[in-house]
């Protein structure tokens, strides 16, 4: 064979193998497309012939015949019977292993499901949307619950998760607002409903992933998970537990009933958007031992939309400049400040330099981004006991001025997201060190009590402990207690 025919004999194979695989087995049975899986032994549900939605029941049988071979129905495809409202009901046969990704997404007028013990995993959006459905038996044979398989099932009310379920995933039960009754069975290996707390924790790290609006978060519970109220519009309030230290991404987000929230000292980080969209939340209070703040946290919220333009603080964090900052704007984080929120100066083009206390030990994801007018840095912290998330400088002009502490010279010039700044100066005085030793002590309070007394606080941005702009009495307090500290 030469070398010509051996390249039609390899393009004769190719296109047979494409007409091959394009060519699966398509029928239908009893008004319901079916297609044959690779393994040509079992089929899967593809959903109604293309343009037809009907009405009421639905069966889907253990298997069906076509050409004189009867195949099990092992799977309901994905998005087999999306949008099919008219549905009111569906039987599904014994031999089905799943639920595929939004297999029954938006079909509302579906009003109970019992999933089969033959099943062992509902797909993401599965049964999204079916908001005309007040009840769901899941067999004990399901291992996974995929992200947002019941999804906005505004009717449901109750919900059993078997012992057989190892894994479920986000905003799976999220946006069912009448959901009254969440529990899992005993017995469970990875998720259990502790204290008849009407939640799913996780048991092996204490995290509550799903909740509803009668939750009693239990005080064993160590953080609250990413999504795990979302959408729970009718929840009015929640308790949170001195146990938890963590606030996840989108834990309370869209829960509009919300009016105020008291978050617990033991509270360390509330993730991006955790209480984004509650727009009935009026008041909120922030612990001085929370240090980091997510993007949007309380963005679209009662509390944050009656804030007067300028730097929004959230406890000991500064959150976020609100309205449009004037060109030339110089900002000095007060004294105390712990953190810098996700995004909080992000787009503020008219900043041209900050001070950073010594107090801050979190600087948030894109804190800076988008502000290249932002020449001048003053840092005062230690950068190896700052944590600095990511592009937090972004497109902040790299040959400005970082002016440093002189101790801390070398370790900026070696952090990461520091190290990146080509003129860094140690010219930086102590705040609080008013007699200019190297120390803050007591003696610099006699120094500041005598400088304020004779009228010699021009220009000393040391004295300025509270940072606002003044130097009197208050700075003495603010000295005292950075010295008591």
């Amino acid at each position: 064979m030469n070398t010509f025919h051996k390249i039609l004999f390899v393009l004769a194979i190719l296109i047979a193998n494409c007409i091959s695989a394009s060519a699966a087995i398509e029928f239908s049975h009893d008004g319901v497309r079916y297609i044959v899986n690779n393994d040509n032994t079992t089929v899967r549900v593809a959903g109604y012939p293309s343009g037809s939605k009907p009405t009421g029941h639905l069966t889907i049988p253990e298997s069906v015949t076509y050409g004189g071979i009867s195949y099990p129905v092992t799977s309901i495809g994905n998005d087999a019977f999306r949008g099919c409202f008219g549905l009111t009901s569906v039987t599904i046969g014994n031999s089905v292993t799943s639920i595929n990704d939004g297999a029954f997404y938006g079909c509302s007028g579906l009003t109970s499901v019992t999933i089969p013990n033959s099943v062992t995993k509902i797909g993401n959006s599965a049964f999204s949307y079916c908001t005309g459905l007040t009840s769901v038996t899941i067999g004990n044979s399901v291992t996974s619950i995929n992200d947002g398989a019941f999804y906005g099932c505004s009717g449901l009310t109750s919900v059993t998760i078997p012992n057989s379920v190892i894994s479920i995933g986000y905003h799976a039960f999220g946006g069912c607002s009448d959901l009254t009754s969440i529990k899992v069975e005993s017995g469970n290996s990875v998720y259990d409903s502790r204290e008849n707390c009407n939640a799913i924790i996780e048991t092996a790290t204490n995290t509550l992933i799903s909740g509803c609006k009668n939750t009693i978060i239990p005080n064993s519970v160590t953080s609250i998970g990413y999504g795990a109220f979302r959408d729970c519009g009718d929840l009015t309030s929640v308790t949170i537990p001195n146990s938890v230290t963590s606030i996840g991404d989108g834990a309370f987000e869209y829960c509009s009933g919300l009016t105020s929230v008291a978050i617990p000292d033991s509270v360390t980080s509330i993730g991006n958007g955790a209480f984004e969209y509650c727009s009935g939340l009026t008041s909120v209070t922030i612990p001085n031992s929370v240090t980091s703040i997510g993007g949007g946290a309380f963005h679209g919220t009662a509390w944050y939309n009656n804030q007067p333009d300028g730097l929004v603080y959230a406890g000991p964090v500064a959150y976020k400049y609100k309205g449009t900052m004037p060109s030339g704007t110089s900002i000095v984080l007060k004294e105390g400040t712990k953190g810098i929120a996700d995004w909080a100066f992000g787009g503020c083009s008219g900043l041209t330099s900050v001070t950073i206390p010594n107090s801050v030990t979190s600087i948030g994801d894109n804190a800076f981004y988008g502000c290249y007018g932002l020449t001048r840095i003053n840092a005062y912290p230690n950068p190896e006991k700052v944590s600095t998330g990511e592009d937090a400088f972004y497109d902040v002009p790299k040959d400005g001025t970082l002016h440093v502490l002189p101790k801390y010279l070398s370790a900026y010039r070696t952090a990461s997201q520091w190290k990146v700044f080509t003129n860094i100066k140690d010219d930086l005085t102590e705040i609080g060190d008013i007699n200019l030793d190297g120390n803050v002590e007591v003696s610099d309070v006699t120094t500041l009590v005598n400088m304020i007394h004779n009228g010699e606080t021009a220009n000393l941005v040391p004295a300025d402990i509270n940072a606002d702009g003044k130097v009197n009495v208050s700075d003495v307090t603010a000295l005292v207690n950075i010295i008591l500290n």
